[in-house]
């Protein structure tokens, strides 16, 4: 009897744990809604909040900002080292966003930030996979006022 105890204990632990387990296993923006990871993003960029930098980009992310007759590319770990290194940082600047495109899979977000002296749109393109929601592409442009 204290075997079969000892048995059906042991089989209850080791599920509870390894569900336990599996569950701190699944990335924190999983379930996130795609203006959950815009304010995040916008809250990196804009207000050194890094909380989520490591989990809300696709491994294939880039970033680009054309300049005249050429492009700076910047992949998904430079990326993520430099929103590190403003960690608590703020800047001075107002920010909106609006979609441009939204539906289940894909989305495309237009940011606009002003500045003081001049305005910055990043569009951001968020695609939905079995991970949740994570920005694949971020172009950012400077309009001329």
């Amino acid at each position: 009897m204290k075997t079969l105890i000892t048995l059906i204990v042991t089989t209850v632990m080791t599920f509870l744990s390894s569900t336990l387990f599996a569950n701190e296993m699944e990335g924190p923006v999983k379930f996130a809604k795609v203006e959950t990871i815009v304010d995040h993003y916008i809250d990196a960029t804009l207000r050194g909040n890094i909380e989520l930098v490591d989990h809300m980009f696709t491994n294939d992310f880039y970033y680009s900002t054309p300049n005249s007759r050429s492009s700076e590319n910047i992949k998904k770990k430079a990326m993520i080292k430099y929103l590190k290194s403003l960690k608590n940082v703020k800047m001075e600047c107002e920010s909106d966003y609006k979609f441009i495109e939204k539906n289940e899979d894909c989305s495309i977000v237009q940011i606009t930030t002003t500045f003081e002296n001049f305005t910055r749109n990043d569009y951001v393109t968020l695609c939905n996979s079995k991970d949740g929601w994570k920005i694949s592409n971020v172009v950012v442009t400077y309009p001329i006022k």
